[in-house]
């Protein structure tokens, strides 16, 4: 096997914003227990990825088959887009950057992947190659967001296309609702501060999580048992709750009173489908074109940056396989040693190992080992990892031709 053998095994299912709108994505959306519970029995490595804009599904393995039925079940698999190796690496690196998002330069994605990778390494569904893959796209997330930070200026998240939309159209004395205190909807909030809001109530399932994030900026909460009678009153209420069932129905929606504007950002959706006139991510994606000029400078760098980092991985991830396949043959020789020892002992050339006999043969090992290590180390990190997996299926074919006439 060469290294597009072994990365070729990386998968990725994509069902983003640029095939559907977020009505499919809210019906597509998945249930994290059972997507992992499936597909751990079947894959080496699973890595689920849901956001606002994306239901994607990451796999190590030889095939799609079972992870397609996932979507499959949904009714979406004809929407989802399928990548393999390099281009799935690609695809993971660009979103973690930020740069496949609806809001080109978003702030929050960074931080979704990177609570999607520790859930996914919580329940031991990450730890290999894949996971490899995930952990260098979150660090070149975060360098791009150093290194650029001009990508997320302007409309660079939801929350502050929330805050722009909503100054368009009610103005900055208007009175805002926020239902959902959780990271997006705290950036809402945030935004909506720093645009210069000051009527803004936070509404949470927990009062006292919406009563963190609104103390921070002087704004009002409350619980989310009292949302229909405080809704009438309001200019705008804006849904951003991951809930599985509605969190307005349309009957609610009919008798209100002020008739506020309702934006759902929610994933599932957080409002009865068949309310009219509900602002989506989708209207919201206009006015985000309108900065995205100014910052095209910045972007085309940042790509540049990520395909530079590529290259890099592309090395790293052959010194990884083979750093792999050096631990077994470290393996070999120490039990080689240990066996020696034994051996020394049971001739009564020793008394025990407790002289350091069996410490000093581990030492004596390493030792010996060191400078084939580093040698098939810097193979695969100059792109010869043809010659270093020769060299060890050399050595492998050599040890096991020995057990054999052992």
């Amino acid at each position: 096997m060469g290294i597009d053998d072994y990365l070729s095994k990386i998968k990725a299912l994509t069902l983003n914003h640029k095939r559907v709108n977020t009505i499919t994505l809210s019906e597509t959306y998945l249930n994290s227990d059972e997507v992992y519970g499936k597909l751990m029995n079947y894959y080496n490595e699973v890595f689920l990825l849901q956001t606002c804009n994306r239901v994607e599904i990451y796999v190590y393995g030889d095939d799609y088959s079972v992870a397609e039925d996932v979507y499959r079940v949904k009714g979406t698999v004809n929407y989802v887009d399928r990548l393999v190796g390099m281009n799935a690496v690609r695809h993971i690196f660009r979103v973690a950057a930020g740069l496949e998002s609806a809001a080109v330069g978003e702030s929050e994605i960074l931080g979704q992947v990177e609570d999607a990778f520790n859930d996914a390494r919580r329940r031991g569904a990450l730890g290999g190659l894949l996971g490899f893959t995930i952990e260098r796209a979150i660090r070149t997330g975060k360098e791009i967001r150093g290194r650029f930070p001009e990508i997320s200026i302007g409309l660079a998240s939801v929350g502050s296309l929330v805050a722009e939309y909503v100054h368009r159209f009610r103005g900055l004395n208007s009175k805002v609702i926020v239902v959902g205190a959780g990271s997006i909807g705290s950036d809402i909030v945030r935004r909506l501060a720093e645009k210069g809001f000051r009527n803004v109530t936070v509404v949470n399932r927990t009062l006292d999580k919406a009563k963190a994030v609104a103390l921070r900026y002087n704004f009002k909460y409350a619980s989310l048992d009292s949302l229909r009678s405080i809704m009438g009153e309001s200019d705008v209420v804006v849904f951003a709750t991951s809930t599985m069932k509605p969190l307005l129905s349309k009957r609610d929606a009919e008798e209100l009173s002020g008739k506020p504007i309702i934006i759902d950002i929610g994933i599932p959706r957080n409002v009865d489908p068949e309310i009219p006139n509900v602002v989506s991510i989708d209207e919201l994606k206009n006015l985000e074109s309108e900065v995205r000029e100014s910052k095209r400078r910045a972007l085309d760098e940042a790509s540049k940056l990520i395909e530079h980092r590529l290259i890099e991985y592309r090395r790293l991830f052959a010194r990884r396989i083979i750093e792999g396949m050096i631990g077994e043959l470290t393996k070999w020789g120490l039990s080689i040693g240990e066996g020696e020892v034994k051996r020394a002992v049971k001739a009564g050339l020793i008394r025990n190992d407790e002289d350091g006999a069996a410490l000093a043969v581990k030492s004596t090992v390493k030792k010996v080992m060191l400078p084939l290590i580093t040698y098939l180390k810097e193979l695969a990190e100059e792109d010869r990892f043809d010659e270093a997996l020769t060299i060890i299926s050399g050595i492998r074919a050599k040890l096991n031709g020995d057990g054999k006439q052992a």
